[in-house]
C-alpha cells in the first residue's frame, strides 16, 4: 500500500499520525484551479492536479474517489430526461437544471409522479426499474467532479480490467438513496404525511425501492465487490436542524434496508461510508450498529455537528470525513485564518486517527481560491 493510501487506512482505522486532507469541489472551482496549476483536463490530470495542490486525497460525495469511483452502464430505456450520475431517471424521477453561480445544480423534487396517486392500487401498479437496465460487465467512471452531460462522456471500464489499487481507493456508490428516492417519488410533504397517516402506502412504496436498491447492490458487488475499497450510500433526510422524520419512523421504514445494503458491502469487507447532510447525530449510534466506517460530510454548521463534540461522543467508533464549513467559514475567511483552522483540527486528531480532514461538501465558486490553497499549503 502506498504512502497517501495508508495514511487515508490509518485514519480510518484510528491509527493516529498524521491526518489527511482531501479535496472536493464544484466544477466551476475545479476549472479555475486547473488554470491556477496550468493544467487542462481534469478526469487525466486530477493526481498532478491533487500533487500540486498538496491535498492528500481526491474525495467526491460519500466515497474516497473523485475519479475512482465506478457504477455500471446503463443500458435501459431512453427517459428523455437530463443526465445525472445518481440515475433518478428510471424511477421516472424528472430533474431540472438551476444556473446558478457559474453552477448547475439539479433539482429532483419538482412534478413528483406519484404525487396525485394516492391510492395502494397506484404505488402497487407503478412501473418500477429493473436490474436488467444495467451492464454489469461494462461499468463507467462515475465522478461528480466534471459536469457531464450524458453516459457517454463518462470513461469505461470492463468488469475483468479494473483491478485493485494499492495507490487510491476504488468505490462504488449511487442507486442506494432509499429515502431521497421516495420524497422525489411522492413530493416531500405527501411523504412525510404518509409515514404517519398512510403507513400502508408508504410500506409497500418503501418495500419497492428498497427491494430493487438491495437486489442492485447484491448484482453490483457481485460484479466488482473484490475489486474495490468502499461501498458509499448518499441519503439526505436531515437538515440544519435536526432529522426531516421522527427517527422512529427511520428505523422502522428506511433503515432496516439500509442494514441489509451495508450487510452486503461488509460481506466483500468494504468499508461503508455513508453520507448525510445536516444534522444527523440522532441516528449516529445506529449508524455505527449498522456497521458504517465513515460519515461524511460531517457539516459543522450544522446544529450539534460540532468535530470536538463527535469526536467525544463517536470518534472511536467513527472515521470523519470532511468537516471545514463551506457554507460561513471558507467563503469567508482569510487565509491565516483557514491555516490556524486547519492546524487546530489536525491537533484534534493526531493522537487517535479518526479523521479524513476537508470541505464539508463540494467547495463552492464563491471560495477565494488564496482561501483553498490555503487549506492545503
Amino acid at each position: 500500500m502506498e504512502a497517501k493510501k495508508k495514511m487515508l487506512w490509518d485514519a480510518i482505522h484510528h491509527k493516529g499520525g498524521q491526518v489527511p486532507v482531501m479535496y472536493r469541489g464544484e466544477p466551476p472551482v475545479n476549472k479555475r484551479l486547473l488554470t491556477y496549476f496550468g493544467l487542462k483536463n481534469l478526469e487525466t490530470e486530477w493526481e498532478t492536479f491533487i500533487h500540486r495542490l498538496g491535498a492528500d486525497n481526491y474525495s467526491d460525495g460519500e466515497t474516497l474517489g473523485g475519479f475512482s469511483t465506478y457504477f455500471p452502464k446503463y443500458i435501459g430505456p431512453d427517459f428523455s430526461t437530463l443526465f445525472e450520475i445518481n440515475r433518478f431517471h428510471i424511477w421516472g424521477i424528472k430533474p431540472v437544471a438551476i444556473e446558478a453561480g457559474g453552477n448547475r445544480d439539479l433539482v429532483f423534487s419538482k412534478n413528483p409522479p406519484l404525487a396525485e396517486k394516492g391510492n395502494l392500487e397506484d404505488v402497487k401498479n407503478y412501473p418500477y426499474p429493473q436490474l436488467e437496465w444495467f451492464d454489469f460487465d461494462t461499468y463507467v467512471n462515475n465522478s461528480e467532479q466534471v459536469d457531464y452531460t450524458s453516459q457517454e462522456q463518462q470513461q469505461e471500464i470492463k468488469t475483468e480490467h479494473l483491478k485493485p489499487s494499492n495507490r487510491y481507493y476504488l468505490n462504488t456508490s449511487c442507486l442506494n438513496s432509499i429515502f431521497m428516492t421516495s420524497i422525489f417519488l411522492r413530493g416531500m410533504d405527501n411523504m412525510l404525511m404518509d409515514l404517519v397517516s398512510n403507513q400502508k402506502y408508504a410500506q409497500i412504496l418503501v418495500e419497492h425501492i428498497g427491494e430493487f436498491m438491495v437486489n442492485f447492490c447484491r448484482k453490483n458487488l457481485e460484479s466488482i465487490g473484490k475489486r474495490i475499497d468502499l461501498y458509499g450510500i448518499w441519503d439526505d433526510f436531515a437538515s440544519q436542524e435536526g432529522l426531516m422524520l421522527a427517527p422512529e419512523l427511520w428505523r422502522k421504514f428506511y433503515k432496516p434496508w439500509d442494514q441489509k445494503i451495508i450487510e452486503i458491502a461488509k460481506s466483500y469487507g468494504l468499508l461503508v461510508c455513508f453520507h448525510i447532510c445536516g444534522n444527523c447525530t440522532a441516528v449516529l449510534p445506529d449508524l455505527i450498529e449498522m456497521g458504517v466506517d465513515i460519515l461524511d460530510p460531517v457539516q459543522t454548521s450544522a446544529k450539534d455537528m460540532d468535530l470536538a463534540k463527535l469526536k467525544k461522543e463517536y470518534g472511536k467508533d467513527l472515521c470523519f470525513h470532511g468537516g471545514l464549513d463551506i457554507q460561513g467559514f471558507l467563503p469567508r475567511a482569510n487565509p491565516a485564518q483557514v491555516r490556524q483552522k486547519v492546524e487546530k483540527i489536525k491537533g484534534m486528531f493526531e493522537d487517535q486517527g479518526g479523521l479524513i480532514l476537508g470541505p464539508s461538501h463540494y467547495i463552492t465558486n464563491d471560495t477565494p481560491t488564496e482561501n483553498i490553497l490555503a487549506i492545503y499549503q
